[in-house]
């Protein structure tokens, strides 16, 4: 009888674990961004006791940001819909010399962005660089082309993901960006 209780515990344990695969403490390396509002904060510092959903996106894209930040939307909608009200969103610019705080800002004022919990984040290169190191995020400049009237356009590739941090600043799990399965986010959160 012991063995079968200990094995029942262990099996628990073990699934328990399973639904959150990573654990990296990201804490201790926030540095400084910028808001879509011109405020100035410790990244991810700033989020300590929250659940975190982050993204990294540039404002000019024409494929996956704008299906990440669609789904982010709907990962909001959906938490505040069954009550979650410890999470937070944050989309960090990785293009930070073209996506300042005013383009920032019309990006969320197009998309209508629900500005409560969700906040678009750029700042100096090399911090955006040091987080990226930080949520294993790689963003390639790809080449630019250019409209009839010679505007540019620019291109990055980069990797699709929004990453899951709990309260206690550990990155816990990843997913697509561009396609999530909505309730397997929801449960990761309540589970958290």
């Amino acid at each position: 009888m012991k063995y079968f209780f200990f094995l029942l515990i262990s099996l628990l344990f073990i699934s328990c674990q399973s639904k959150f695969p990573e654990k990296e403490f990201v804490g201790n390396r926030s540095k400084t961004l910028v808001s879509q509002d011109s405020l100035t904060i410790d990244f991810p510092k700033h989020y300590k006791g929250k659940i975190l959903l982050v993204s990294f996106i540039f404002t000019n894209c024409p494929d996956i940001c704008p299906l990440t930040t669609h789904n982010l939307q709907l990962i909001q909608k959906k938490a505040k819909e069954e009550k979650i009200d410890n999470v937070s969103f944050a989309a960090i610019s990785f293009d930070p010399e073209r996506d300042t705080p005013s383009v920032m800002k019309n990006f969320t004022d197009v998309r209508n962005l629900d500005l409560s919990n969700y906040n678009l984040f750029s700042g100096k290169r090399e911090n955006i660089k040091s987080l990226m190191e930080t949520f294993h995020i790689v963003a390639i400049a790809n080449d630019t082309t250019f409209t009839e009237n010679m505007e540019p356009v620019y291109f990055f590739m980069h990797t699709d993901r929004i990453t899951l941090v709990d309260q206690d600043q550990n990155i816990r799990k990843s997913y697509r960006g561009s396609e999530i399965n909505l309730e397997e986010i929801i449960n990761d959160i309540k589970n958290l």
